[in-house]
């Protein structure tokens, strides 16, 4: 009997290990709030005061380097075509819940060298923590001989932003404040790139149609106010070398509905869009200064053929390449939140949206989905529904985008 109670206790003991690791210690199995939604649900987790208050803890080091054990060129195609799954393994944005490196994920990141990683409020308490945070995502990939991931969060203004309490205010409120835009996006790049975040999904490109998801978020109704505070966020996160992701082409602003709840209709013909909501992005899409990043929308198009997704599209991805003559990274839109219009698997999306000449497949979570979409992708290379040529491709704009973020210098302490 005394045996049987000791094993019985053993038993109570492992159960509760298990729960403590999965809850206690940011197990992320369960699915992570999608790009491109509404992540700025202010929790009161975050710390507020000005900038100096904010960073004092972390602005004695210099910004963690992105550099990892592996800085090495995209792998070539018949590389890619031989063994598909590291090279696979790039071509994704990924996300995770837990606020430290006792997460699971770490592990998953050691064998699977993800191109980027996208951290939400799920992964926020306090820029210390934060700080803790992405530095640990460069010292494993480092450590497991892998590049360092891109490292990225929707900070885009507001309720809208991953980080509560943290700079931008709404890309509304500033779009009319007497310091202007650039000012408030610089102040948010800059505290981004101390805390070891290189990319932003940042600015919101959409005009503020009445009573479309664009309202109360987009900079203005009018597309030319729009037009220059787009130009204008671009300008400050290329200063501060923050990876800025302009979102959502060819711009949902006119959708029946925000596209990460559900179906999003967008009614404009093609030369509506192209007259006012695709304006701009043509604004930061080419040149010298152009955009590195610009994030695809979930909506539906009556332009196009008023069922599939922007981010699965091939002609809306040659709009934006043949068109308007844009040349960096395409990323997808929340692929999860994709299958909610097509009613398939997110292994299928992937696969389209990397057909349809996407370059960043964005899948934020839970690790089911993730290993779906993985092992969708890899197989189709294999198989040659997705050709090694596409995957290369794809991997050297990503490549183009973590060299941008090469730079170990503090943004805030230019003189160093």
């Amino acid at each position: 009997m005394q045996r049987l109670t000791l094993i019985g206790a053993a038993i109570v003991l492992l159960l509760a290990g298990g729960v403590y690791l999965l809850f206690g210690r940011g197990g992320d199995d369960e699915p992570v709030v999608e790009a491109g939604s509404r992540f700025g649900q202010d929790s009161g987790s975050g710390s507020g005061g000005t900038l100096i208050d904010t960073l004092a803890p972390v602005l004695g080091a210099r910004v963690p380097s992105v550099r990892g054990g592996a800085d090495q060129a995209a792998p070539g195609v018949d590389a890619i075509a031989r063994a598909p799954q590291n090279a696979v393994a790039g071509l994704f944005m990924v996300g995770f819940a837990g606020t430290s490196s006792e997460s699971s994920f770490f592990g998953r990141l050691k064998s699977r060298p993800y191109g980027a990683v996208l951290l939400t409020e799920s992964n926020y308490s306090q820029p210390q923590q934060l700080s803790a945070l992405t530095q640990a995502l460069q010292t494993t990939a480092r450590d497991a001989g892998n590049p360092a991931p891109i490292v990225a969060a929707q900070q885009e203004g507001g309720e809208f932003n991953a980080f509560a309490n943290l700079p931008p205010a709404s890309q509304v409120d500033v779009a009319n404040a007497r310091k202007g835009v650039r000012d408030s996006a610089l102040l948010a790049a800059r505290q981004l790139r101390a805390l070891g975040v290189n990319m932003s999904f940042a600015p919101n490109a959409d005009i503020a149609v009445a009573g479309g998801p664009g309202q109360g978020r987009a900079f203005s109704d009018q597309p030319a106010r729009v037009v220059s505070a787009v130009k204008a966020t671009v300008s400050a996160y290329r200063q501060a070398k923050v990876v800025s992701a302009v979102h959502p082409f060819p711009g949902d602003g006119g959708a029946s509905q925000d596209p990460a709840i559900g179906p999003a209709p967008v009614g404009l013909s093609l030369d509506q869009l192209r007259s006012a909501d695709m304006a701009p992005f043509e604004g930061v899409a080419t040149g010298d200064r152009a955009v590195p990043a610009i994030q695809m929308s979930n909506a539906i198009y009556a332009a196009y053929d008023s069922v599939t997704p922007a981010t699965l599209l091939p002609d809306a991805v040659e709009e934006l390449r043949d068109r308007i003559g844009f040349e960096g990274a395409i990323v997808s839109a929340d692929l999860v939140a994709t299958t909610a219009t097509t009613g398939g698997s997110v292994g299928e999306a992937a696969i389209q949206a990397l057909n349809a000449g996407v370059d960043l497949l964005v899948v934020p979570g839970g690790r089911a989905q993730q290993d779906e979409a993985y092992r969708a992708v890899v197989a189709a290379v294999r198989s040659k529904k997705v050709s090694p040529d596409r995957v290369a491709d794809a991997l050297q704009r990503i490549a183009a985008i973590r060299a941008l973020t090469r730079n170990s210098r503090n943004p805030l302490r230019p003189g160093e």
